[in-house]
């Protein structure tokens, strides 16, 4: 059975049990449905057609150049973009928008698409008003592994795994991103955004969304981490950038990994806890300023300078080691905390 199969028989199981569950609440019997009539042979004419509530299917595919950019915008609906090896741009509309591609640019070496726009034609049944963005209940995209993608859209749930870089830029919905090898950009509003098993130069904004990311690192020197949060929190792990800036404006921050040699490494909060966890040997000079919290370290960290009066802002500047990497950590209410693994 194929994955498809599979989620449609689980999917099917999971709604009988749910009928069940609440047949069974509100006191009524479940019985077993009854038996199908006998088959009889029906004209077309007697069944008229029926236009869709939510749009049509559609699937298209076009031979492009291995390092197409790819743009589309997305007002709403479930996107999963994934790499191939095949130099060919496949996309399927479930319950959506017509679509056609628009090139916008060829390669002068293969005379192939190098970059293409996804844009929603007519709809035949004016469920919505005309425009370049695409909707459905569920947006498939094959691509060239070595692509770069670009989204914007309203309400979109959103999954890049496998190409050169990618590009998101929503209002609601939440990102996933995984094995991009060259740059990842995150812009999104209500929603959450994580990052796996990926490289390059990354920018990462939520409005009220957490932000997790695993296992992300430089493609180029001198590839900057950037991540940002009004109303989330931020989690980072075996993140090997030599500049990282992490801010939230009210949610906890917390890093796990190594401060490498020469190094910048900034994280704050206005409002919540800053929790790092840091191998014995790390070497770096530790800059901490906070308000109604405290300041502690299970790491020893040799004292330069120290401010802890009463007052509003209480300050430690200290030394781990050599002190070969710059650690700023700043909170307005909250604890920092440095651990060891």
């Amino acid at each position: 059975m194929t994955g498809s199969g599979r989620k449609l028989e689980y999917g099917f199981v999971l709604a009988v049990m749910a009928l069940a569950l609440s047949l069974s609440a509100t006191g009524q019997t479940v019985v077993a449905p009854p038996a199908a009539p006998a088959t009889r042979s029906i004209a077309k004419a007697e069944i008229p057609p029926v236009p869709s509530m939510f749009g049509e299917s559609t699937e298209r595919s076009i031979k492009v150049d291995p390092s197409i950019n790819l743009s589309l915008c997305v007002s709403e609906g479930t996107l999963k973009v994934n790499g191939w090896t095949r130099n060919e741009l496949r996309v399927f509309v479930q319950d959506g928008s017509n679509f056609e591609f628009k090139t916008q640019q060829t390669s002068p070496k293969t005379g192939d698409p190098v970059w293409v726009m996804v844009t929603a034609v007519s709809d035949r049944n004016k469920v919505v008003p005309r425009s370049e963005c695409i909707r459905g209940g569920d947006i498939e995209i094959d691509i060239p592994v070595n692509a770069a993608v670009n989204v914007k859209g309203q309400d979109v749930t959103s999954t890049i795994d496998g190409v050169r870089k990618a590009s998101v830029k929503i209002i609601g919905g939440n990102t996933f991103i995984r094995n991009v090898t060259d740059g990842v950009t995150v812009s999104g509003g209500q929603g959450g955004i994580a990052v796996e098993s990926s490289s390059g130069a990354m920018s990462l904004d939520s409005t009220t969304g957490n932000i997790v990311v695993f296992e992300a690192g430089p493609s180029d020197i001198g590839d900057i981490f950037r991540a940002k949060t009004n109303g989330g929190a931020i989690s980072l792990e075996k993140i090997t950038h030599r500049q990282i800036e992490v801010n939230s404006i009210s949610g906890s921050v917390s890093y796990s990994g190594s401060l490498l040699n020469g190094g910048s490494y900034s994280f704050g909060t206005s409002n919540g806890s800053i929790r790092l966890t840091l191998p014995t040997d790390t070497s770096s000079t530790v800059s901490a300023s906070y308000g109604f919290g405290a300041f502690r370290s299970e790491i020893p960290i040799t004292t330069i300078t120290e401010n802890i009066s009463e007052g509003p802002v209480k300050s430690t500047v200290g030394r781990i080691g050599g002190g070969d990497s710059t650690l700023r950590l700043t909170t307005n209410n909250g604890s920092i905390s440095i651990r060891k693994p």
